[in-house]
């Protein structure tokens, strides 16, 4: 069972890295909502390592937290690029609403509106790295 831990903390590992990068290499720090999910990617490399080869109360705990927080980026950010395309395909066609308008706001390419979900995605899988670990850092 720790191999297969290890190797979920491995993709869990790749994903963040990145994720990071590709958010730092599109300019994703332009304000500061745009900064969330880099500051919590970063923040969430050494805390995944840290538990992955010596899991403590303190790390589990902050493990956990980060991917909850990450749960929460990816559905706020999936929120707002959802609303800035809504936003720019009013603006392109007055008067579209209902389903054109979600239609429209989902398939413009920028902001990708699904890309956060990316940050869901790595959420739930740190979530399922830290299962079954106590809180004392006990593997059960």
């Amino acid at each position: 069972m720790q191999n297969m831990r290890r190797m979920l903390f491995a993709v869990l590992l790749a994903g963040i890295i990145g994720t990071a990068a590709e958010l730092l290499l599109t300019s994703h720090t332009e304000d500061f909502w745009q900064t969330v999910p880099v500051a919590l990617l970063v923040a969430a490399v050494p805390v995944a390592l840290a538990v992955a080869f010596k899991p403590s109360r303190v790390a589990v705990a902050l493990m956990r937290s980060l991917m909850v927080l990450f749960t929460a980026a990816g559905l706020l950010g999936t929120f707002f690029h959802y609303e800035s395309n809504a936003e720019f395909a009013a603006e392109l066609t007055p008067g579209l609403s209902g389903f054109a308008l979600l239609s429209e706001a989902l398939t413009r390419p920028t902001p990708p509106p699904l890309a956060p979900g990316t940050m869901i995605m790595l959420g739930l899988l740190g979530l399922i790295c830290c299962y079954r670990i106590s809180i004392s850092g006990e593997v059960k």
